[in-house]
């Protein structure tokens, strides 16, 4: 072999050795489990503790930065609505359908009720690099239209999905019904008022907001 071409192959060699790497990004599907730790109850929020006190099931969605299923501040949807008021799902499932069209969610998913609290419910599901973002909520009933959940969790950091993340379980005022009790008749809000945390006796304890529970997301595969 000659020099010269002793001398491309080297160059050659250090070409592709400079060459920059593409760094490892994270697969485009990934499972979690989602947990909640519900500790609401009359030991922890004594005022008016109802006795029939239970979460409708975890209605929850994957998206992305264009969709937000609940924020402080903003105004219920009527999918929303009908979830903190009388814990169904039906007219949120077809707002997901909408969002979906646009693009804007991924995966959408169900978990099942807690019938009496405290107590746990975990429920399973599937999130994309397209839609990194998970959402969920569940009603406490009986009430008015208070709710608990959590919003905009990120389960993509830096190109990598997180392993797990533990929120708090914040009790927010859904805004759509004038009730000041659990157990208070229907009386629709008009017109709406923002969606705000609950920060009504029954959910004080000495000067701070108690929170419903905690939950947890954890990473599968």
């Amino acid at each position: 072999m000659s020099c010269t071409s002793t001398y491309l192959r080297l160059g050659m060699i250090g070409l592709l050795l400079a060459l920059p790497t593409t760094p490892a990004t994270a697969a485009e599907t990934a499972t979690f489990e989602l947990t909640l730790e519900v500790t609401w109850s009359a030991a922890t929020t004594p005022w008016e503790f109802p006795s029939n006190a239970h979460l409708s099931r975890i209605i929850g969605v994957t998206h992305n930065s264009r969709y937000t299923l609940f924020r402080d501040g903003l105004t219920a949807s009527s999918g929303l609505e009908l979830v903190a008021e009388n814990g169904r799902g039906s007219i949120l499932d077809a707002e997901f359908a909408e969002a979906r069209r646009k693009r804007r969610v991924g995966p959408v998913f169900a978990g099942p009720d807690l019938a009496s609290v405290p107590g746990t419910v975990s429920t399973v599901f599937e999130a994309t690099s397209a839609h990194p973002l998970l959402s969920f909520v569940t009603m406490l009933a009986p009430s008015p239209d208070w709710f608990t959940g959590a919003g905009d969790i990120r389960l993509l950091a830096d190109g990598a999905w997180i392993d797990q993340i533990e929120v708090p379980l914040w009790v927010w005022d859904c805004g759509t019904d004038d009730g000041t009790t659990y157990d208070a008749p229907n009386a629709d809000t008009q017109p709406r008022q923002s969606i705000r945390l609950l920060a009504t006796p029954h959910v004080l304890s000495s000067d701070r907001l108690v929170p419903a529970g905690v939950a947890r997301i954890r990473r599968r595969s």
